[in-house]
């Protein structure tokens, strides 16, 4: 991975070079513009060291494949789409794949899903011997490849040898450190979540992931679901929802995670109530709880009522201790929810506001009704009967023409006989 880092960075640079330190710092910056970090994919040998075979290049929108040998001929390469990640599978067939040649000139885009895809087997298969590198475009708005691992997304085999990344070949052979490669528990990506004006609309995600290598049984625990409008566990990466009745017992597979959304009510009063709440994880080993994760939420004060640590419904008002007994006088205290729960400050627009938006939605809807039983009853009433009376016109009119089409068939006939008979009797004898 060094190796080839360096290489990527000399080409870039031109006549300058740098010690392998810097090429490496300069290659990162580089390939984190338009992709992710530089991977190396490799195969063990007979004597197991790890042998580079390529590079492998994530991008929000592109995955690039190149080989770290150019003169490398590769009779057989198969990348396999990873069966638990339904979003990719349900859309192969957008993906595309274009070969580049050693003059790093790209060639046309093909399916991916063309002749050389195996939909029964969900694999791509060709050979690489005259190409450099390989890439597979998403040309969608799916946003397939973004925030995934090589991993996530394929399974790479050359010339019938499985590939695994440099990282997870070197991880397994070192000694197990917590906060360094394998952890012995589960990974967090946050300590703490505050909502402001800045999310308070798309929400905030919790990663969790289970790096230990071993199969991880958790709970989780988050404030009370009135608080949120919008609150759900999501399994990496199949991207499926784990039920609210298994929360607070589920298995987490090694190397896979889950991660939680929130998204906040946008009632001031349940910011209020959200502030200083804790979403907790439980790390079971049996039926014994090894480890307890805390993170703590909170609210911007511009989201919630003023003086929210004291605004709860009925609680009681904070008196001056300058007086005896005199309830103070400050603007906070004007903001905050009366014994039954209404908003009683003409100052504190939001509550207000949220209120009678309330009540103009309730006469909005007594009035609908009214209207609809409106029409209902004219159209009982009034238009059922003159629909009726057509319907007796038209039956009778029916009734008219069938009569008046028998009469005129009887006379029809009656003319046809009367000149049979006249036809007859003027014919003369022989």
């Amino acid at each position: 991975m060094i190796d080839n880092c360096r290489k990527n960075s000399d080409a870039r640079i031109g006549p300058w070079r740098f010690g392998s330190t810097m090429g490496l710092v300069f290659c990162g910056v580089l390939l984190l513009g338009d992709f992710g970090i530089c991977g190396t994919y490799g195969v063990r040998d007979s004597a197991g060291n790890f042998i580079p075979k390529i590079t492998v290049d994530v991008g929000d929108k592109e995955i690039l494949l190149k080989k770290t040998d150019p003169d490398e001929k590769f009779r057989s390469i198969v990348l396999k789409v990873n069966r638990k990640n339904k979003s990719l599978v349900h859309n192969v067939s957008l993906l595309q794949v274009v070969w580049i040649n050693r003059n790093n000139r790209e060639g046309k885009p093909l399916l991916f899903s063309g002749p050389r895809f195996d939909a029964a087997k969900l694999t791509f298969k060709d050979s690489m011997t005259k190409s450099m590198a390989l890439k597979i475009k998403d040309p969608s708005t799916r946003n397939l490849f973004m925030d995934k691992d090589f991993d996530d997304l394929f399974t790479l085999v050359i010339q019938g040898q499985r590939v695994v990344s440099s990282d997870s070949f070197f991880e397994k052979d070192r000694t197990v450190r917590l906060g360094a490669g394998r952890d012995t528990s589960i990974n967090v990506d946050r300590t703490s979540i505050a909502f402001n004006d800045s999310n308070i609309k798309k929400g905030e995600f919790l990663n969790v992931d289970n790096r230990s290598g071993f199969n991880k049984t958790i709970a989780v625990k988050l404030p009370e679901e009135s608080l949120f409008y919008y609150q759900k566990i999501i399994r990496k990466p199949e991207q499926t929802k784990v039920s609210r009745e298994k929360w607070d017992r589920f298995a987490i597979e090694a190397d896979s995670g889950i991660f939680i959304v929130l998204i906040p009510d946008p009632d001031p009063l349940q910011l209020a109530q959200l502030n200083g709440k804790e979403i907790q994880i439980k790390v079971f080993q049996g039926n014994e709880t090894t480890e307890v994760i805390k993170i703590p939420i909170t609210t911007s004060s511009e989201l919630r009522l003023p003086d929210d640590a004291s605004a709860s419904p009925g609680g009681p008002s904070r008196e001056d201790p300058g007086t005896t007994g005199a309830p103070t006088t400050e603007p906070q205290d004007q903001g905050r929810a009366g014994p039954s729960g209404s908003p009683v400050d003409v100052d504190s627009g939001s509550v207000k506001s949220y209120a009678g938006g309330g009540i103009w939605l309730w006469i909005l809807l007594i009035l609908d009704l009214g209207i609809t039983a409106a029409v209902a009853g004219y159209v009982i009433f009034f238009m059922l009967p003159k629909i009726q009376v057509l319907e007796d016109r038209l039956a009778k009119n029916e009734m008219f023409i069938h009569g008046s089409r028998e009469a005129i068939r009887e006379e029809l006939e009656l003319t046809k006989e009367e000149i049979l008979r006249q036809c007859l009797t003027d014919t003369p004898t022989e």
